[in-house]
Parts: C-alpha cells; structure tokens; sequence
C-alpha cells in the first residue's frame, strides 16, 4: 500500500527544543521528515519484508536527523516501514543526499 506523501514541519515547543534544531554547515538536513510518498535514498527493492507474511512492507514515514548536537551518524534519516497485514514494523538507518 503506498501513503500520500504529507510533509512534516517541526513545532518546537521550548527554548531547548528551538535550539537544537538545524546545522551549521548544511540547510537541508533537519527538513526531509514526512509520513508516505517516496522514501529520499533507497528503492522499493530496498524495502524489509515482513518477518510474520514474508511480503514487501510498506514505506510509512521518514524522520531526518534534527540537528548539530542529535545528528544521525552524518544527516541520515530513519525510514519506518509497516506491513498493513501483520501490523509488523521496522526501521533503517539510510544516508540520502542532502
């Protein structure tokens, strides 16, 4: 099943959370989080199978890496997936173009 792609905006409610956001030396990490659509640096032959159905799952959200002091091992995202059969999810780690 694929998800309409719906792009996610950060809404820090603090101080702290404000500050943590963003990098000093790239503009595009930190604003690649959505739910659904087309996941930035893998393919579909990519996608974990479920562990439960053996089937493809599907693409279900990505979350960039949030800024300077919480970067993800350089600027990579987390893609979730999810089997909408079994409800088994799983996640990567994946290093996309920024």
């Amino acid at each position: 099943m694929k998800i309409p792609e719906i792009k996610l905006i950060p809404n820090p409610k603090t101080q702290d959370a404000r500050e943590a956001l963003g990098f000093e030396w790239n503009e595009v990490a930190g604003t690649r989080h959505k739910l659904g659509g087309e996941p930035d640096g893998i393919t579909e032959e990519q996608f974990p199978n479920c562990d439960s159905c053996k089937n493809p799952m599907s693409f279900y959200a990505q979350i960039d890496s949030i800024g300077d002091k919480y970067n993800l091992a350089d600027c990579m995202v987390i893609h979730q997936f999810v089997c909408f059969d079994c409800f088994e999810v799983a996640c990567q780690l994946n290093q996309t173009k920024v």
